[in-house]
């Protein structure tokens, strides 16, 4: 998957449990559809979902140079490979009144700090067995200190 495509769905669970919304796929997939892009898989637009992302990155500089393949043999399952032909564009019903839908808004891309992140429960550095609640505070200059 490229870059583009893993803004949009960190993005989609940031919505998601900054507003105490279970994150799932069938939610992420209200929203996004698999797209192939220049031989590479991302996620674009669902049809006339509304828009949740705001100014999306235009580009990752350099992504490539560090973009590896796995070998077949170290994956322990067996895996389909899509064909390289197009992706049949999904017609998924969109759940306009649904009460998560409507609570979801658009929100533009930004890099949030670690303190965002721990208070959205996507930390990766705040461990899971911790007895410590973080308690989110609003500094003078509008940012979030935990």
């Amino acid at each position: 998957m490229s870059p583009p495509g893993m803004v949009r769905v960190r993005h989609s669970e940031f919505l998601c449990r900054s507003h105490g919304i279970e994150p799932t796929v069938e939610k992420f997939r209200a929203f996004y559809q698999l797209i192939r892009n220049i031989g590479f898989y991302s996620f674009g637009n669902h049809g006339s979902a509304k828009k949740i992302l705001l100014n999306p990155p235009k580009s990752f500089h350099d992504w490539k140079h560090k973009f590896f393949f796995i070998r077949e043999e170290v994956i322990p399952i067996a895996m389909i490979l899509r064909e390289l032909d197009s992706i049949e564009k999904e017609e998924l019903p969109i759940p306009k009144g649904a009460y998560w839908y409507l609570k979801l808004t658009a929100t533009p891309n930004r890099i949030f700090g670690e303190n965002v992140l721990v208070a959205a429960q996507m930390s990766d550095k705040w461990p899971e067995t911790s007895n410590e609640v973080p308690i989110p505070k609003f500094q003078d200059r509008g940012k979030l200190s935990l």
